[in-house]
């Protein structure tokens, strides 16, 4: 029996794709399904984020906003009292013994001769510094509110001192200090809590204490006071 020939036009028999190519087609059907959802997830997703961060953005603005109007207002109130000691000064004629200066971080520097206050070599108040207390006292209690604290520094020349009172200028810039501060607690109306104060002695001079107007210079009282203008 014979079997017949094929003819060589008939189609050749399809032969089966490998397991492994089966296995990678439907590797990257899934992966590609997993791209699509997540790109669609993410563009769904953006409208949201921009409606939710519109509100915290006014937010944010606003509050930039009110900061920058507090800073101009500390800044308006910080003028205005450094406006109020330099009007004292001028209406009591005490130019030549009281001087202001503007400091950074909202600090006014209020600085007083020694002279003003002390007869050489003492530490009492006598009346004519009670006086000009009284009015220094005035002026901080009008601005109270915008003061945070105020530090009373005594300072001296490098002259050796050694009284009945005093061994050192230590002592005698201390007490100073003291004094003015127990002054101040008995006519101000600002808290104690606010008052602070300190002798620094002849180690922090200000001019040259070989002459008789640097030495003059270096004998005084500060007031350093810090305001609410850096807020």
């Amino acid at each position: 029996m014979k079997m017949g020939r094929r003819n060589m036009f008939d189609a050749p028999a399809e032969e089966s794709a490998p397991a492994w190519l089966t296995t990678y087609s439907d590797m990257m059907t899934d992966l590609l399904a997993i791209f699509v959802i997540l790109f669609a997830f993410a563009m769904t997703s953006k409208p949201v984020t921009r409606s939710t961060s519109a509100p915290e953005q006014a937010a944010s603005n606003a509050a930039e906003e009110q900061s920058e109007q507090q800073i101009l207002s500390n800044q308006d109130k910080f003028n205005s009292f450094v406006e109020s000691i330099n009007s004292h000064i001028a209406d009591s004629g005490l130019s030549e013994k009281l001087s202001v200066v503007k400091q950074k971080n909202g600090v006014v520097l209020l600085r007083v001769a020694d002279s003003a206050l002390f007869d050489s070599g003492r530490a009492d108040i006598d009346s004519k510094a009670a006086q000009l207390l009284g009015s220094i006292s005035t002026t901080l209690e009008e601005h109270s509110d915008f003061i945070k604290m105020i530090r009373i520094e005594g300072h001296t020349d490098n002259r050796p001192i050694n009284n009945e009172q005093f061994d050192s200028n230590w002592e005698l810039s201390t007490s100073r200090a003291v004094n003015v501060l127990r002054r101040l607690l008995d006519i101000s109306k600002i808290k104690p809590d606010k008052f602070s104060a300190v002798g620094y002695g002849e180690f922090h001079p200000i001019a040259d204490n070989n002459t008789a107007s640097g030495r003059a210079q270096n004998r005084r009282v500060d007031f350093i006071i810090e305001t609410a203008a850096n807020e």
